[in-house]
């Protein structure tokens, strides 16, 4: 089972709200700092995701470059 690492910018984020919710995802912030978890919900000027150990984090969509996740590729 073959995988495709999938990205997508912080312009373009709230067009893929349906796909990445429930979705495990790494957050790349402006400055190179990564977070990652299952995203919860994405609005207009935030995201919230949960990490593996459970703890929530509402993360400002100003502050994140691109999110980064895993897609199963159809081969």
């Amino acid at each position: 089972m073959g995988k495709r690492l999938i990205r997508i910018r912080a312009a373009n984020l709230l067009e893929q709200t349906a796909r990445l919710t429930g979705t495990e995802v790494n957050l790349v912030f402006l400055d190179g700092r990564t977070l990652h978890g299952r995203l919860t919900a994405v609005q207009e000027s935030q995201l919230s995701l949960r990490d593996n150990i459970g703890h929530r984090h509402t993360v400002p969509v100003a502050e994140i470059d691109e999110v980064v996740f895993d897609e199963v590729a159809p081969f």
